[in-house]
């Protein structure tokens, strides 16, 4: 008998052993860590957005390192009067609250001290009797190993003060707008009594309102029994104005921006970021472009994005992701500053800045926009156009730049070279870019990388700021990242100085079109292939404003270009903008030519310096080393012959020979210069009257076509219209050649040698040879594809 009640004590004090032991371990005896919400402000300190903490909720901020003394007055007064007193339960209360609970036969009061109540935040539960003895003896525990002060910061770290808030730091901020270092003696009782019933006391209802208000009256005169506010601060605080403020609200306009904003706060480890963003402004810019919008209604264009940075400091003042956020149909939430699209022409100004760097070109080099054969891989070619599929002659750099013309930016790239050019872009921060053979080709000139509007802003940045680079700043405390120098001094303020001549953009651009401006500004559009894409970047001595405007599935615009596209609107977000961004200078203050460098009249045709013969003449700038030596040859005296027009021999008699000022191309631009109707020098010379044929060496060459030449053939085009120009040199001109085609004589002309063949699918070898002699040209390929 003994021994079975021996067995039966054994094993109950092994339960009961082994439940204490299960209880102990179950006890949270530290003062746990949340991750606090990261708070993110305009530079004007107006809501932009918020990273939520642990559990998805806001708050959980450290409280400050001097504990408010008004907030821990009123809290202690509010939750635990004898705090300081009892080591985490305090035995009266609890003595109380179990006779309380007995009388009722449940759980009316819990005699909750401000320990007990850290542990039931801590570790949540029910209310039971059970789990009122845990939070007492975790109480004990917290109190005994951390101290007073530590449970204290605890509580007013996690309390709960409703909308989600934890933490009497964070309630300031969301009520007040304020730190809790700044509160009244009214808005600390305020904040001191909702915890208890945070559901039932929001602030943002009418009732909620009523009865914080009602509760924090309690807690001023309780401070003011305990003597801590004299009557007179009493009356004051009960008669005083909260000060309460809206409810903060993300502006629609700013989604993009929040999320990019927010998500950096997040590595940032301080509660609250002062963003570089302007949310006036980055109202202004979204509306604005909405309106840009609804200007292209009914041509296609479905989604926009935006930047405006001043250029100074390199802050983001406007960050526009898309058109709408909520927008389904042309995926609004896709942010278009980040995503990589063909950039058109916007890269050209920085193909040009290379070859001024290089000694290649000047401002006033003579360049080509011709027809021009370019080849690819496998020995193909291809021959590029211009956006409005014209050529314009001879150029000057400046001109070829500001009228944006693809030729000419081609040629200069070619001379460049497109691994040095992929290199520049690589340092000046541009991603994803490969090294594969014949990746981009010359088709870089025109939109064959592609960049985000983020990359495009940091690159005008660097012709901002002379050739050095700024980056995009995201935080008013954010350090300036040190500037590294990508360009010459002098070639970037020349390339800028391009970008902000009106009169270089013509004829491409009208006066009066978006690209003029009243103040300085250095401006450049873009337009990718198809029309999928239009850009427009500009800066002037204070914004950079860029912007996109496109559709996310790559769909084509209905002839949507950088002018009409984006153009319109960055103009209308200067004219909003810089009046409060400092003063206007005049373009020679804003952006003036390179330090030290020379001006001359030069020819607008040919950039040498201008003679007299020259019908017309322009000032240019050149930096020191750089100013052409000759005269212009494109206009001269040429001696014809009077009977035929061509150019007279020294044996042409005197009377058959007129001189006359003629504008004196080279071969590459006869072409050009015959479909255009001018009145040029002939390059050939008249065959009445010849240099001694017995002198001249017998040659055939053939001037057109060049090269490789592919054609797609059209069954349905008439045969009349379906040909191939043939044209020769001939020496001497007065000899026939006969034309052949596969080897087989097709047409034998005499000056001035030209015959148009008609198409045929095949691939075709072109040949000229001289009837009388045995002189033959070098063949030409001809692909006719169907």
């Amino acid at each position: 008998m003994r021994s079975s009640r021996t067995r039966r004590a054994a094993v109950l004090a092994l339960v009961l052993l082994g439940a204490g032991v299960w209880f102990a371990s179950s006890l949270q005896d530290g003062l746990l860590g949340y991750e606090p919400s990261r708070l993110v402000l305009d530079r004007r300190g107006a809501y932009l957005g918020e990273v939520p903490g642990s559990g998805g909720e806001l708050g959980y901020w450290p409280v400050p390192y001097v504990l408010p003394e008004r907030i821990v007055q009123a809290t202690l007064i509010t939750e635990d009067r004898h705090f300081y007193e009892h080591p985490g339960v305090y035995l009266p209360s609890v003595g109380r609250a179990l006779v309380q609970n007995v009388r009722n036969l449940r759980v009316i009061s819990g005699a909750s001290t401000l320990a007990m109540q850290v542990a039931r935040m801590q570790t949540p539960g029910g209310r039971t009797a059970w789990r009122k003895v845990r939070e007492a003896v975790e109480a004990l525990l917290l109190v005994h190993g951390h101290g007073h002060e530590k449970v204290l910061r605890q509580y007013l770290a996690i309390a709960p003060y409703g909308n989600r808030v934890h933490g009497v730091g964070r309630a300031a901020r969301l009520y007040f707008d304020k730190p809790v270092e700044d509160l009244s003696w009214a808005q600390a009782a305020f904040l001191a009594g909702l915890p208890q019933l945070p559901g039932r006391m929001n602030p943002y209802t009418e009732d909620g309102l009523r009865r914080a208000r009602k509760r924090s009256h309690r807690i001023l005169r309780a401070l003011h029994a305990q003597g801590a506010l004299s009557r007179e601060e009493l009356q004051q605080s009960l008669q005083a104005d909260l000060g309460l403020v809206p409810r903060p609200q993300r502006m629609p306009e700013a989604l993009h921006a929040v999320l990019e904003w927010s998500v950096l706060a997040r590595a940032r480890h301080v509660p609250i970021s002062t963003a570089t963003l302007d949310l006036e402004v980055q109202s202004k810019v979204a509306h604005i472009l909405q309106r840009n919008l609804n200007r292209l209604d009914g041509a296609g264009a479905g989604n926009t994005a935006a930047l405006v940075v001043d250029t100074e400091t390199g802050d983001i003042l406007a960050y526009v992701g898309s058109r709408d956020f909520f927008n389904q149909e042309h995926r609004g939430a896709i942010d278009f500053v980040k995503q990589r699209r063909s950039p058109g022409s916007t890269l050209k100004p920085f193909l040009y800045g290379l070859a001024l760097e290089k000694g290649i070109v000047t401002a006033a080099t003579e360049l080509a926009d011709t027809p021009m054969d370019v080849r690819v891989e496998n020995g193909r070619s291809y021959l590029p156009e211009n956006i409005n599929h014209s050529f314009l002659g001879p150029m000057l750099l400046r001109e070829a730049l500001g009228n944006s013309r693809n030729i000419p930016a081609l040629r200069v790239l070619e001379q460049v070279g497109v691994e040095p050019a992929l290199r520049f872009l690589e340092k000046a921060g541009v991603g994803g870019i490969s090294y594969e053979p014949d990746r981009y080709g010359l088709g870089l000139a025109v939109g064959n990388l592609h960049v985000t509007l983020e990359e495009l802003s940091e690159l005008y940045l660097v012709l901002a700021h002379e050739g050095e680079t700024r980056s995009l700043r995201r935080f008013t405390d954010e350090p300036v990242a040190p500037s590294r120098r990508l360009m010459t001094r002098e070639s970037a303020q020349l390339v800028r100085h391009m970008l902000a001549d009106p009169l270089a953009r013509r004829p491409s651009f009208p006066v009066g079109s978006a690209l003029d401006y009243p103040y300085a500004v250095a401006v450049k559009t873009g337009t990718s292939q198809g029309y999928r894409d239009a850009w427009a970047m500009a800066f002037s001595d204070r914004l950079l404003v860029a912007v996109w405007v496109g559709n996310h599935d790559w769909r084509r615009m209905n002839g949507v270009g950088g002018l009409l596209g984006a153009a319109n609107a960055v103009h209308e977000i200067f004219d909003a903008v810089m009046p409060e961004w400092r003063p206007y200078r005049t373009v020679l203050d804003a952006f003036p030519p390179p330090t030290g460098a020379l001006a001359l009249d030069v020819c607008p045709l040919s950039g040498r310096l201008a003679g007299p013969e020259c019908p017309h003449r322009k000032s240019e700038w050149f930096v020191a080393g750089t100013a052409p030596t000759e005269s212009c040859p494109f206009h001269a005296k040429v001696r014809l012959d009077r009977r035929n027009g061509l150019r007279a021999t020294a044996t042409c008699p005197e009377r058959e020979v007129v001189t006359r000022v003629m504008l004196a191309l080279p071969e590459e631009y006869e072409q050009w210069a015959r479909r255009q109707h001018l009145d040029i020098a002939p390059l050939r010379e008249s065959p009445l009257c010849p240099s001694r044929p017995e002198e001249l060496e017998p040659k055939v060459a053939i001037r057109e076509p060049r090269g490789t030449v592919r054609l797609l053939y059209d069954p349905d085009t008439p045969a009349s219209a379906s040909t191939l120009r043939l044209a020769a040199d001939v020496t001497p001109s007065t000899e026939p050649i006969v034309w052949m085609v596969d080897g087989v004589p097709v047409a034998e002309v005499s000056y001035p040698h030209e015959f148009r063949w008609s198409l045929r699918p095949g691939q075709h070898v072109i040949t000229a040879a001289m009837v009388h002699r045995r002189q033959i040209s070098q063949p030409v390929t001809v692909v006719v594809e169907d």
